[in-house]
Formats: structure tokens, C-alpha cells, sequence
């Protein structure tokens, strides 16, 4: 008598929050699976992102002097660029600007980096997670190819201090190699006009691995740079001549093991006009860094939303 006393509350709970309206309980005492589901989706779904600000020039990397290749650390405070510097006769160098807070539009002097060599090119950096680490193609001495990735460390973040860059093991070829992008499990994206490329294309691989393989879905007979990968490895971006003017691409896949989905542009800077490369997204997905010849030169850009 005294379960069935129960199990009478209970249906009459039920009907009752029914009936207010909003319950996840049928008239029965039954959960209502779809009700549970939807109510779930309204919660955890997470608003659509808006579209990009538009972009705008960074100081200290926007000068009459051509600047590209920007990558921030993952905090965005502190950036490296290359220029063509005036005092090697106008070959890539790096240089290096930061800023107190990732909403500060205050940078900065730019300063040159020691791990430099003149008469030589040092491009397309990139930095580790931790931003400890950063990766950079050059064609100094000792180099396997044309260009070569390098890596150099440094103690802290903020430090401008790196260590002598070393050759990264297993990544380089006999061919030009530059924008290494790591991501999470050591794997990472790079641009390569090894065999059996006849341009610059898309290569993946994992550090401490075997040579890097080419990615068949994102590379082009006309060309790629400016390799980026988002932290999990499953958001790729980069730059292509495929529709006849440089443009930035994106393309994404469901685990590291599942093909890249065709590559679509992003064009959300279409009113910035000019070639389009050299991205870099923030973790949020609310930074975006870019360099682009609108303005005449080579400059760099960055965009928020």
C-alpha cells in the first residue's frame, strides 16, 4: 500500500510540472527524452561567432619598409614578424614587438632578433604552444636545402633572448621548406616544394617522426604558403593563388586521421583588397593575423570579433 501511496505522488508531481509547463516529465512519470535533449541544445550550444572586424595595421609591422610572415604567441602579446631589412641589403629578417594586454592596439619598438644572420634569409616564424619554442625557415649556412626549418628556445615568455637556432631533425629536404606549424601530439603542417610537388604545397608530418607527406586536399598546382594549424591539429589555414590573386583558405577535418574537407576562402576581408596570406587564428577563434600589399607594401593586419 505504502509503494503504491508513493508512486501515486509521484505520478501527480509529474503531471503537475507537466501541466506548469517546461517539464522534462510525462503525464505518466516518464522522462520525456526529447524534451531533455532539446532543453540540453538550448543551453550548450554555443552562439554563432560574427563575421571579422575589419582589419587593421599593426604598428611597428606596417611600415614603408615591406613586412609579412606575423605569428603571435598564444596569449597574442607578443609578435614576430619578418622585414625586409634595409641593413642586409633588404633580405628577410625577424623582428619582435609586444604589448601589455590582447586588447592593446599600443606595440612596441620593433626589434631585431640575434638569432638573425645577414646575407642570409630567416622567415615564416612560428611559435610553440607554450611559446618557448620558434620555428623558422633560413638558407644560412648548413642548411639541406634552399630553406630549412630552424627551431630556437628561449627560457621565459617575453624573453627576446633565444638560443643558437638548431636544424629541426627529420622535418627538412634538399628542397625550400619553411612555415612549420605545430599542434597538439607534436604533429605538424608545413609548406614544401619537395618531390612529388611541383610548387610549394601542404605537408604534414610529427616531429621526432618520419618525413612529412603531402596533403592532397589542400594543395594546388598553384602554390600554397602560410601554414597554419588551430591547437587540435583539426583547423587548417593557409594562402593560395587558386583563384588567380593570393587568398587565405580554411579547411577542416574530424580527427587527425580523417581526411581535410575541400578548402573554402575566407572572405571576410575581401574589403581589405590586395594579395591575402600569412594567418594566424587565437585559441578563441577571435584574432586574426594576416598580411596583405593593399596599402602598396607588404604589411601586417590583425582583426577581432
Amino acid at each position: 500500500m505504502r509503494s503504491r501511496w508513493i508512486w501515486g505522488l509521484l505520478v501527480l508531481a509529474s503531471a503537475c510540472k507537466a501541466e506548469i509547463g517546461g517539464g522534462n516529465f510525462g503525464a505518466d512519470g516518464s522522462v520525456d527524452g526529447a524534451n531533455v535533449a532539446g532543453d540540453a541544445t538550448a543551453i550548450d550550444a554555443p552562439a554563432p561567432l560574427p563575421a571579422w572586424g575589419a582589419p587593421r595595421l599593426v604598428p611597428g609591422a606596417s611600415t614603408a619598409t615591406p613586412e609579412d610572415d606575423g605569428t603571435l604567441t598564444t596569449d597574442s602579446l607578443e609578435m614576430v614578424f619578418a622585414l625586409a631589412d634595409p641593413a642586409d641589403a633588404g633580405r628577410k629578417h625577424l623582428y619582435y614587438i609586444k604589448r601589455d594586454t590582447a586588447a592593446s592596439t599600443t606595440w612596441s619598438a620593433p626589434l631585431r632578433l640575434s638569432i638573425n644572420v645577414n646575407l642570409t634569409t630567416d622567415q615564416t616564424p612560428r611559435f610553440s604552444d607554450d611559446g618557448k619554442t620558434l620555428y623558422f625557415a633560413s638558407n644560412r649556412p648548413g642548411t639541406t636545402g634552399g630553406l630549412d626549418i630552424y627551431q630556437a628556445t628561449r627560457a621565459t615568455l617575453g624573453s627576446t633572448t633565444f638560443n643558437p637556432p638548431t636544424l629541426v631533425a627529420g622535418v627538412n629536404s634538399a628542397s625550400a621548406d619553411k612555415w612549420c606549424m605545430p599542434c597538439s601530439g607534436n604533429r605538424y603542417l608545413l609548406i614544401s616544394s619537395r618531390a612529388p610537388s611541383t610548387s610549394e604545397d601542404l605537408y604534414e608530418g610529427t616531429l621526432g617522426g618520419g618525413a612529412p607527406t603531402l596533403v592532397a586536399e589542400l594543395s594546388s598546382a598553384s602554390g600554397e604558403t602560410g601554414a597554419f594549424l588551430s591547437k587540435d591539429c583539426l583547423t587548417a589555414y593557409f594562402a593560395s593563388t587558386r583563384s588567380g590573386t593570393n587568398k587565405i583558405y580554411t579547411s577542416t577535418r574530424a580527427s587527425v586521421t580523417s581526411p581535410w574537407s575541400p578548402p573554402t576562402e575566407v572572405a571576410d576581408f575581401a574589403a581589405l583588397g590586395g594579395d591575402q596570406e600569412d594567418p594566424w587564428v587565437s585559441d578563441d577563434n577571435r584574432t586574426f593575423l594576416l598580411s596583405s600589399n593593399s596599402a602598396g607594401n607588404k604589411d601586417v593586419y590583425i582583426s577581432t570579433r
